[in-house]
């Protein structure tokens, strides 16, 4: 392509080529998943460490764990939070009604639960609004866990 000789001719070719050659503004990245948001696994497996220690040993909620065997609830709970929050997990366990059939948890119990797990994620540094979409998220299973 010849050189322009004039001046108008110079910017008009620099318009053309930054027309054809720029790139476009970047699209803005995706938002974090909220299981990146929670902390990913170590940030879930603290919370379900936190959580099943502290309901456990609660007065108000420690008879649905009596013969339970926390280690392994432990993990199920991890690998159930990774996929409820969009993790990387496929959890395999039972599903809520199945896995708590027969235990006659009670309103209150599962509040009592429900308090440990915000209290978990409070002492993990998760942010509220992450905090009430996976409690948005638990909430919808209180049916099952209730058997109701």
């Amino acid at each position: 392509m010849p050189l322009p000789t004039s001046i108008p001719a110079a910017l008009l070719a620099l318009r053309f080529l930054a027309g054809t050659t720029a790139c476009s503004t970047p699209a803005p990245a995706p938002e974090p998943s909220l299981f990146v948001r929670l902390g990913g696994m170590p940030g879930v497996t603290a919370v379900a460490d936190d959580f099943v220690s502290k309901v456990s040993a609660d007065p108000r909620s420690k008879r649905t764990f009596e013969g339970v065997n926390l280690t392994r609830l432990k993990a199920s709970v991890v690998s159930h939070l990774c996929s409820l929050s969009g993790g990387p997990c496929k959890y395999e366990g039972d599903d809520m009604a199945l896995a708590h059939r027969g235990m006659a948890i009670s309103k209150d119990e599962l509040s009592v639960m429900g308090y440990y797990v915000d209290q978990a994620l409070r002492r993990q540094g998760v942010a509220r609004e992450d905090r009430d979409a996976l409690e948005g998220l638990l909430d919808k299973l209180g049916p099952d866990v209730l058997n109701k």
